[in-house]
């Protein structure tokens, strides 16, 4: 093995007397020249290490000026709601089949939004042109799918209803094809389908619980009794809220049927439904929530 020291020692303390001020001068200046080294390495290594990995683009840019604004009122505020500051939903996908992600954006007190993507990180709002549909309701999620297989990407938007000044119901916007300027435009069919619910809306989901090749449909809702209101958890089991219980329903060609008590879906009071995915967790073949 090398002995370092022996390296150093042939290497320069050969040729430099130690003692002489020759040596003393060549590490005075190696030394502060090899630190120089190391620490311009470390702060390239730094400024590598920092460079931003996401750019906060302005709406000037993108095109998008949506702003979901809360006004509270003495009539509705958190007081009256207490998710009042929750937030609404965003769905995105290629709504125009052009190849690029467009943005649907959901209010709890303005309108929805519908952009479309024009390349570049350029969108357009085309929200009157796609028809979509107004009447002040309060929306919470927003879950995009192509529920008849048609090709065209299809909107269910959850929102707040029965409740208060808020008696909106979800809404399912079902594309009915594209204009000349190729615009889609849709039309809210969610009674026809059996899925105009009106409760405590936070998200839904789409997907094929019981394989049988189309896509069934979980509602998630929230609850607004507060902590202090409630009794021990077991003398809730079994129970039944109509605003705040969890839906199953299966889809029967096209027409949504609740199979919410067979399937054994939690439908209390104390459901507080805040986030919902679909996994394949235990494989054996179905999907899980």
């Amino acid at each position: 093995m090398i002995n370092p020291s022996n390296i150093f020692k042939s290497g320069f303390a050969s040729k430099h007397n130690p003692g002489s001020s020759t040596y003393v001068k060549y590490i005075k200046t190696f030394f502060p020249f090899a630190g120089l080294l190391v620490f311009l390495f470390a702060c390239n290594d730094r400024k590598k290490e920092s460079l931003p990995i996401f750019e906060a683009l302005s709406s000037r840019s993108t095109g998008i000026n949506f702003t979901n604004k809360l006004t509270p009122t003495p009539q509705f505020n958190m007081f009256k709601y207490m998710y009042f500051y929750n937030g609404a939903g965003v769905g995105v996908g290629d709504f125009n089949n052009d190849g690029l992600s467009d943005i649907f954006f959901s209010s709890n007190q303005g309108e929805n939004k519908l952009y479309l993507n024009e390349g570049g990180m350029k969108f357009k709002d085309v929200t009157n042109l796609a028809k979509i549909p107004q009447d002040g309701g309060w929306s919470t999620g927003v879950s995009v799918v192509d529920i008849n297989n048609d090709g065209q990407l299809d909107i269910y938007v959850c929102r707040v209803g029965n409740y208060e000044t808020l008696q909106s119901k979800n809404q399912f916007l079902i594309c009915k094809g594209k204009d000349s300027n190729g615009i889609p435009y849709y039309e809210n069919e969610a009674t026809k389908m059996g899925l105009d619910f009106s409760g405590f809306s936070t998200q839904a989901a789409f997907f094929d619980y019981d394989l049988d090749g189309d896509l069934d449909f979980f509602l998630m809702n929230h609850s607004l009794r507060l902590n202090g209101a409630f009794n021990e958890r077991s003398s809730y089991l079994g129970t039944f809220d109509t605003l705040a219980a969890d839906y199953l329903f299966r889809n029967d060609s096209g027409i949504f049927m609740d199979i919410s008590a067979n399937a054994g879906i939690n439908r209390s009071v104390i459901g507080y439904g805040l986030g919902l995915s679909v996994s394949h967790i235990n494989l054996d073949g179905y999907p899980d929530l």
